[in-house]
C-alpha cells in the first residue's frame, strides 16, 4: 500500500470532517492500558547510502541456515524450484493477476487453473479438484465441514487417526467449534498404527469422518490404509486424507486406498518455504460430493460437433461461497491461491511424469540411507522400527538429548530436526499419543540433500552425544 504523506493542516481538515477534535478520540474503544503513551523509537531519516548500509548490517546479524541443512518436514519441505518457475510465473499478466471471481477473465489464466485441477486429480486420484485453497490446515478443515453437509449436519463426531499434524488438527478444532463438531484423537498401538479394532469401537452412526495423515505427521506409511478405510465406508462416514502430494511419485493414491476427500499443501510444488507462506493448499473429491466442494471449479468446454474436448474454459461452479450467501457458505475459509496454484501447475509441467517419479525416488532414497546413517550411532534409535516411511522418519534419543542436538545445530547453522506433536508456543499436545513420542525429532530429506549434508548431520548427533 502507497504511503500518502499529509500535513498537520490536512489532517486537522480530515478530523473536523469525521466530527472529532483530536486523533486520540479515534482510540476511544481501546483500553488505555493498550495503547501505547509515548513516541515510536524511529530513527532519524537517512540518506539512501546510509539506509542501504543500516539495512545489510542488520540482515548480517541474522541466523542463515543453508537450505540444505534443513532436515525440518512436518508440512513444510525444502525443496529445489527449477528457475523456469520462476521465469513464468513473474510474467506481469499472470504477477498481477487476482482471485478470478469471475467467469469473463482471460482464457489463458483459466487454462491455467484448469490445468493445475487435472494435475492434484491425477495425485490424488479423485474425481474433482477446487482452484486451491489457503494451505493445507484450513483446506482440512473444509473437508472436514464438507463431511457436514455431506450428513445433513446429523453426524457430530469427528475422528482422528493417531498422528495428524498438531497445528493442522488446531485449525480443525476451532471451525469444528462453529458447527458444534467433536473431535476425538484415537489412540496408536506400540509401533503408532491404528488398531482395526479400536477403529470399529470408536466408529458409530454419529461419527462424521475418519482423518488420515498419508504419510502421517512422523513421516510413516500406515500399511493397512485401505483396510482401514473399509471400515470407515462401512460405517457410513467419510474417509479423509491429509496428503503430502510428492509421495504420489512412488506411493498408491488416495483414492486407491479409499479417499472420500483428499487434501493437503502444495508447497512442495515449485513454491518456496519462506518464513510461514504463503502456501498453497489443494481440496479434491470423488464426484458425488462436488455440490459441497468449496471453492471455484474450472471446465473445459466440449465441441457439440464430434464430442471432443475443446479449447474454451469457463468457471463451472462456485459452490455457495462466502461472496455469494456468506451466511450459507459453503465455506468462509476458501479463497483459490491462484498465483501459487500456476506456479505449482509450471513445476509439474516442467518436471513431467517420468521426472517427478525420478525425483520422489531420490527422496526416498536420500532419506533411507541418512536412516542408516543416523541409526549405526549408538544411542540412536527409530521411534517405530517396523514402520515403513517416504521421506520423512522419527528418531528417539537419549533424555535431554533432543532439545540439546536441535539447539547445537542452530549453533552451526543446521535445523536438525523438528519437534514432533508440538504446539506452535512449543509446549506438547495433551492427548495419549504424545507419550510416544518424548525425546523424539523428525527428520525430512528431499533431492536437495547430499552425502555431504547427510555426514553434517551426523557428525553433530555423534559430537552432543558423545559430549553428554
Amino acid at each position: 500500500m502507497t504511503f500518502v504523506p499529509n500535513t498537520a493542516a490536512q489532517r486537522a481538515e480530515m478530523l473536523k470532517e469525521i466530527g472529532v477534535g483530536r486523533f486520540e478520540d479515534l482510540l476511544v474503544a481501546i483500553p488505555a492500558e493498550l495503547i501505547m503513551q509515548r513516541p515510536l523509537r524511529v530513527p532519524e531519516a537517512h540518506g539512501e547510502v546510509e539506509l542501504s548500509r543500516a539495512v545489510e548490517a542488520m540482515v548480517e546479524r541474522n541466523l542463515r541456515i543453508p537450505p540444505s541443512r534443513v532436515f525440518a518436514g512436518g508440512g513444510a519441505y525444502m525443496h529445489h524450484v527449477p528457475s523456469v518457475v520462476d521465469e513464468i510465473s513473474s510474467r506481469g499478466e499472470f504477477y498481477t493477476a487476482y482471485t478470478p471471481y469471475q467467469p469473463e477473465i482471460s482464457q489463458g489464466y483459466l487454462q491455467s487453473i484448469y490445468e493445475y485441477q487435472s494435475y492434484i486429480c491425477m495425485l490424488t486420484g479423485m474425481d474433482i479438484s477446487n482452484a486451491s485453497g489457503y494451505d493445507g490446515a484450513t483446506t482440512l478443515a473444509d473437508a472436514v465441514l464438507m463431511s457436514n453437509y455431506v450428513h445433513k449436519g446429523k453426524r457430530k463426531r469427528v475422528l482422528f487417526a493417531p498422528f495428524v499434524n498438531a497445528e493442522f488438527r488446531n485449525v480443525v478444532d476451532t471451525y469444528a467449534i462453529g458447527m458444534d463438531m467433536q473431535t476425538e484423537v484415537l489412540p496408536a498401538d506400540s509401533q503408532g498404527r491404528l488398531d482395526p479394532a479400536s477403529l470399529r469401537e470408536a466408529l458409530g452412526d454419529d461419527v462424521a469422518c475418519v482423518i488420515f495423515q498419508y504419510p502421517d505427521c512422523l513421516g510413516y506409511l500406515e500399511e493397512e490404509l485401505e483396510a482401514l478405510s473399509a471400515i470407515v465406508r462401512e460405517s457410513g462416514a467419510l474417509n479423509i486424507f491429509s496428503f503430502y502430494p510428492y509421495a504420489a511419485g512412488l506411493l498408491r493414491t488416495p483414492g486407491e486406498l479409499g479417499a472420500d476427500i483428499v487434501c493437503g499443501e502444495a508447497q512442495c510444488f515449485g513454491n518456496y518455504v519462506n518464513y510461514g507462506g504463503p502456501y498453497c493448499g489443494f481440496l479434491a473429491c470423488r464426484e458425488e460430493y462436488v455440490r459441497v466442494l468449496p471453492g471455484r471449479l474450472i471446465g473445459r468446454t466440449v465441441c457439440q460437433r464430434d464430442g471432443e474436448p475443446g479449447m474454451g474454459f469457463v468457471m463451472t461452479l462456485q459452490a455457495r461461497e462466502q461472496h455469494i450467501r456468506r451466511n450459507k457458505a459453503m465455506s468462509n475459509i476458501c479463497s483459490n491461491q491462484a498465483l501459487l496454484a500456476l506456479r505449482a501447475c509450471i513445476y509439474l509441467g516442467c518436471v513431467g511424469r517420468n521426472g517427478f517419479r525420478q525425483l520422489a525416488a531420490q527422496c526416498h532414497a536420500t532419506a533411507l540411507a541418512a536412516h542408516e546413517a543416523l541409526l549405526s550411532i549408538g544411542g540412536v534409535q527409530d521411534a517405530f522400527p517396523e514402520r515403513h516411511f517416504f521421506n520423512e522418519f522419527t528418531l528417539r534419543f537419549p533424555a535431554g538429548m533432543a532439545r540439546a542436538i536441535r539447539s547445537r545445530g542452530l549453533e552451526q547453522s543446521m535445523l536438525a530436526g523438528i519437534f514432533p506433536l508440538v504446539e506452535s508456543d512449543g509446549s506438547s499436545r495433551t492427548d495419549a499419543n504424545a507419550a510416544s513420542v518424548e525425546e523424539c525429532l523428525s527428520f525430512a530429506f528431499t533431492e536437495i540433500h547430499t552425502h555431504e549434508d547427510i555426514e553434517a548431520l551426523c557428525g553433530l548427533v555423534r559430537e552432543v552425544l558423545n559430549a553428554a
